[in-house]
C-alpha cells in the first residue's frame, strides 16, 4: 500500500491535546514501518533565564547567570525533556511498528522552532493539538495558527 505521508511531526509540549495529536499521528501510520513519527518539544531560547530552575540542585536567578552556565542549563532542559519525551512515546505505541524519533530543540520561537524542523527534516504533515499548556504554556492554539502560515505541509489539529 503507498503512503503518502511518511514523516509525520508532532510538537510535543505535555498538554493533553499534544498527547491526543501523537495517539492520531501513531493511529495514522503505525502498521506502516517505512513511515517516521518524529516528536519534538520546541524550547524556546528565551526559556532560560527568568524561569526558576528548580531539579537536582538547580535554583538560578537572572542575576546569577552567565553565558557557561545558562549553555549547560539549557543543556540540562534539552536533555531531560527528551528523556520524558521518550518516557511518553513508549507509553504511547500500542504496538506501533513505524519508526519513532522523539528530540527537543530549542529555538527563538516554538513557531520558529516547528517551521524549521518541518524544512530540515522532510516532513509532510504536522499533526498537533489544538491548545497547549504545561511547561511550555502557550506552545499550541495561537502556536497552532503561526505554524499555519509558515509551513508549506498539511498540518491536522487535534482536540
Amino acid at each position: 500500500m503507498s503512503m503518502y505521508f511518511r514523516n509525520i511531526l508532532v510538537p510535543y509540549d505535555e498538554s493533553d491535546h499534544a498527547l491526543s495529536a501523537l495517539h492520531t499521528a501513531l493511529a495514522m501510520v503505525g502498521d506502516e514501518p517505512d513511515a517516521k513519527v518524529h516528536v519534538v518539544t520546541i524550547i524556546p531560547a528565551r526559556a532560560l533565564p527568568g524561569v526558576p530552575f528548580t531539579g537536582d540542585g538547580f535554583d538560578v536567578s537572572p542575576t546569577v547567570v552567565n553565558p557557561e552556565s545558562y549553555d549547560q542549563l539549557m543543556d540540562v532542559l534539552v536533555s531531560r525533556t527528551r528523556t520524558d519525551l521518550q518516557q511518553v512515546v513508549k507509553e504511547s505505541l500500542d504496538g506501533a511498528r513505524c519508526k519513532v524519533s522523539v528530540d527537543a530543540v530549542i529555538d527563538a520561537s516554538p513557531v520558529e522552532g516547528i517551521a524549521n524542523y518541518v524544512e530540515n527534516n522532510n516532513i509532510d504533515l504536522v499533526v498537533m493539538g489544538r491548545r497547549g499548556v504545561g511547561a511550555l504554556r502557550g506552545m499550541l492554539g495561537s502556536v497552532s495558527y503561526g505554524v499555519l502560515r509558515s509551513v508549506d505541509v498539511p498540518i491536522l489539529t487535534v482536540k
